[in-house]
């Protein structure tokens, strides 16, 4: 393996580690370089800041993420309610996977999540993830104005934030957490299913969301 491909990997393992640790804002270039055994300069070379070091952290993860989704929303197996479901189940399962990073991946320095354009790859790859939200979102509601899809995307997501932040900081196994959450997932996600599809005026999801 060439020298410079090995401090990469070094910096990038020293950096996973001090996130998971501390926090990705409270940890500083400095010591990423000490805990990889590097001058703090061969960083910049590297990864040019610290965003693109969270960047390569994320970038694996959540490409991922995504490959699941887009299995869930293609596969004939599923109704357009179950593929909602199984989606929302994935991202809730990817935010406890990764709980120490998952602000880090999905929250700082977060355009909002329907957004059209951003200029950081990592707002990128989030906003590719709230796209396939809005895809399982469209066929539950296929005849729906994109207002709606996207104001009813966005309450599923803010949903499954608010969870994933109720139990990311418990040392309980993943698996765990799921087992016991999932039907609360499903359940929560077909309450709302319910209430869009009994609101023939749309005067439960406000435009001013």
């Amino acid at each position: 393996m060439p020298h410079d491909i090995q401090a990469r990997e070094r910096i990038l393992v020293a950096a996973n580690k001090l996130f998971l640790k501390k926090g990705y804002e409270q940890v500083t270039v400095r010591e990423i370089a000490r805990e990889a055994n590097c001058s703090h300069t061969s960083i910049y070379v590297y990864f040019e800041d610290k965003r693109k070091l969270l960047e390569a952290l994320a970038k694996e993860p959540l490409v991922s993420l995504q490959e699941s989704m887009a299995g869930a929303l293609a596969s004939t197996k599923y109704g357009a309610k179950e593929k909602l479901i199984r989606v929302s189940k994935m991202f809730f399962y990817f935010g406890l996977s990764y709980r120490n990073l998952y602000q880090a991946f999905l929250t700082y320095e977060a355009d909002r999540v329907d957004t059209q354009e951003t200029k950081w790859e990592l707002n990128e790859q989030r906003l590719t993830l709230f796209n396939f939200l809005t895809k399982a979102v469209c066929g539950v509601f296929p005849t729906a104005g994109h207002r709606k899809v996207v104001d009813f995307s966005r309450m599923i997501y803010f949903l499954l934030h608010g969870m994933i932040m109720t139990y990311k900081d418990l040392e309980e196994r993943v698996l765990s957490i799921a087992k016991r959450v999932f039907p609360i997932v499903t359940e929560a996600v077909l309450y709302l299913i319910k209430g869009v599809e009994e609101d023939e005026t749309n005067t439960s999801i406000p435009s001013h969301l």
